[in-house]
């Protein structure tokens, strides 16, 4: 019965090891499996999010590379200029450069200066977007290394690069789209690169249709670009 029970014990214990050796065969071929169906389905669920087919084509122009949602600018909307115009033929109208520096205290010269002001920003045209070919931009938008460096990588925006937020980078050399981003995201408080945080979370679709209610709502660029003089101080850079 002894020799019995121990050639039992040892089938057993012989039996398991066969048994455990094949479970963890099959949990490292189940976690390997695993692991690719995530990466598969993260992959399939980025693709969905920046599925520009859900997105018109004249839309595509709402949303700067760089994160600025354009639909917010006040460059791009135009409304400055309209109310400046408005402003101008009300102060022409009334001759203001004549009475004005009475009325005010104000010297007359800088009254006019400032007519002049008025009617130049009423004359100009609205920022086309990033993503227009034509159309009117501001000179530092023309060659823009953001803008470069997504049309290369065929991004709509730097929420598709792997390298967002590029400026982040501790490298030594930071390429010029890096450095430019920076910029950006200090004029924009980052607000650019929270952005384009949300359009990797919800997608372009939804991030576009929350903006646009926002915006109907009042907002505009103004409410988060910085006082600081950040584009005056990188022109003096390049410049220098």
């Amino acid at each position: 019965m002894l020799i019995r029970a121990l050639k039992l014990s040892y089938g057993g214990v012989l039996a398991l090891m066969i048994l455990i050796w094949g479970m963890s065969d099959l949990l490292s071929l189940d976690s390997s499996y695993l692991g690719k169906q995530m990466r598969e389905k993260g992959t399939m669920e980025n693709t969905e999010k920046f599925d520009l087919k859900k997105v018109a084509k004249e839309e595509h122009c709402l949303i700067a590379p760089c994160g600025i949602y354009c639909g917010a600018c006040d460059i791009f909307l135009g409304r400055t200029r309209e109310l400046a115009r408005e402003l101008y033929w009300i102060m022409k109208g009334f001759n203001f450069a004549d009475v004005g520096h009475i009325l005010m205290g104000i010297e007359q010269q800088k009254i006019q200066d400032f007519l002049d002001i008025l009617e130049k920003w009423s004359l100009g045209e609205k920022c086309a977007g990033c993503w227009k070919d034509a159309g009117w931009k501001p000179e530092i938008c023309l060659l823009c290394s953001i803008k470069v460096c997504a049309e290369k990588q065929r991004f709509l925006s730097c929420a598709e690069c792997s390298k967002m937020p590029c400026h982040e980078s501790r490298e030594d050399e930071q390429t010029q789209a890096a450095e430019r981003l920076g910029i950006v995201t200090l004029r924009y408080a980052h607000w650019n690169i929270d952005n384009l945080k949300r359009i990797r979370e919800v997608g372009y679709r939804r991030f576009i249709d929350e903006m646009q209610k926002k915006v109907k709502k009042g907002f505009i660029t103004s409410d988060v670009i910085s006082s600081d003089p950040i584009v005056a101080e990188y022109i003096k850079r390049m410049k220098g």
